[in-house]
């Protein structure tokens, strides 16, 4: 069965992370992603390498698209693309601002040859203000956007968070504005410029911590302000847990599954002030109880009371773990060149047009140049003369 993007057409100048997870995602999708390497390829091959040689970083980025080598500077490279942009629904991009200007191929010039062309910009800060011409990567985001000050530890140094967070959820804001832009066109006809920066999108995902920090409003105490209770504990087998609940009405639930159930009614915890009050006592109590059996025990204790839980799992786990398996969270294949490989599934489920991984990320940069160009309309001849000229890139023999 088809993906829901299935018949639409992207033309991708994306590399690294940023741009790649967002257009990966639209892959997945069933888009016909045509996947634009210069001479040399995308860097993003050459990170995440393992010994044998193989790209993680890259099979993970770029699954699903089809490679077509150009050389855009030569002027029949740049023509080429020229061609193409009246093949396809959409353009992305995550070059430096103004790059794709200098080469001759900005929006300005490309909705003349395709009005109805979506072109979609991935940047570090966004279109407008002083520093909307400069550079930046994941980590700069994390610094610029407040993470890695919020993620600062006990020897004060800005620690950050996972390396690509910034870039994945770039990626995924980016895909978001697509398809949002996309449904305009359906609608419409008329095509339009998106640009998502790595800043604006860390700052949205931080949204709930901003809002509060940029309000003047004085924040009620622990226990006051809600009922949450979150914690993560230590089993006796040196598996994590973690477990807690949104809604203070649900802590009966929880004493219970820990059989605490004097929690409950002891006047230091009985209700969220109280226990916002004496949170120390609270956990030490718990973390006593927990400790004292294996992790599995004390799951299946809180799930039969319905109390959120898990165990705190590693990477392995995930790719051991039934749920994600039976989701198609984990997606394992016989790889063409490296054997078997594992990355991430698609995230989304749909009961009539499933996401899905059909292919390996090209091997090669311009593994497809031949079979793009040949269904966009070019001739054997005209083929091989773009070839001969170093404007078309084709894996050797």
């Amino acid at each position: 069965m088809p993906g829901p993007l299935d018949g639409i057409r992207i033309l991708d100048f994306t590399r690294f992370q940023q741009g790649t997870f967002g257009t990966v995602q639209l892959a997945d999708l069933g888009a016909d992603v045509w996947k634009i390497e210069q001479p040399g390829g995308d860097p993003g091959r050459t990170l995440g390498r393992h010994l044998s040689g193989y790209s993680s970083y890259f099979e993970s980025l770029n699954r699903n698209k089809r490679s077509l080598g150009l050389n855009l500077k030569t002027p029949e490279g740049i023509a080429v693309v020229e061609r193409l942009v009246t093949q396809v629904d959409i353009l992305v991009e995550n070059f430096r601002p103004g790059a794709m200007d200098r080469l001759g191929l900005g929006y300005n010039h490309l909705k003349t040859i395709n009005p109805a062309l979506i072109f979609a910009s991935g940047s570090m800060y966004g279109p407008k203000g002083d520093r909307g011409v400069d550079p930046g990567y994941d980590n700069i985001a994390q610094a610029t956007a407040g993470l890695m000050a919020f993620t600062t530890t006990e020897g004060d140094t800005p620690a950050g968070a996972q390396p690509g967070v910034a870039d994945q959820t770039g990626g995924s804001m980016l895909a978001y504005a697509v398809l949002a832009a996309l449904v305009h066109k359906l609608r419409t006809g008329e095509g339009q410029k998106v640009d998502v920066s790595l800043y604006g999108s860390l700052i949205a995902l931080q949204g709930i911590h901003v809002a509060r920090d940029w309000n003047d409003h004085e924040l009620a105490p622990p226990g006051k302000s809600s009922g949450v209770f979150s914690h993560r504990a230590l089993c006796i087998d040196s598996r994590w847990i973690a477990f807690g609940h949104l809604e203070a009405r649900h802590f009966p639930n929880l004493a219970h599954a820990l059989d605490l159930d004097e929690l409950a009614t002891d006047p230091r915890f009985a209700t969220s002030e109280a226990r916002g009050a004496n949170m120390g006592a609270l956990v030490e109590r718990i973390d006593a109880q927990i400790i004292q059996r294996p992790a599995a025990d004390w799951i299946a204790h809180l799930r039969e009371a319905d109390v959120p839980c898990t165990i705190v799992h590693t990477y392995d786990d995930i790719r051991q773990d039934p749920q994600a398996i039976a989701n198609g969270y984990v997606h394992e294949t016989q790889h063409p060149k490296w054997g078997p490989v594992a990355t991430h599934g698609p995230v989304a489920q749909f009961s009539q047009s499933p996401a899905e991984i059909r292919f390996h990320a090209p091997i090669t940069p311009g593994d497809h140049s031949t079979e793009i160009l040949t269904e966009a309309g070019f001739t054997p001849d005209e083929i091989a003369t773009l070839g001969a000229a170093g404007a078309v890139l084709t894996p050797p023999e």
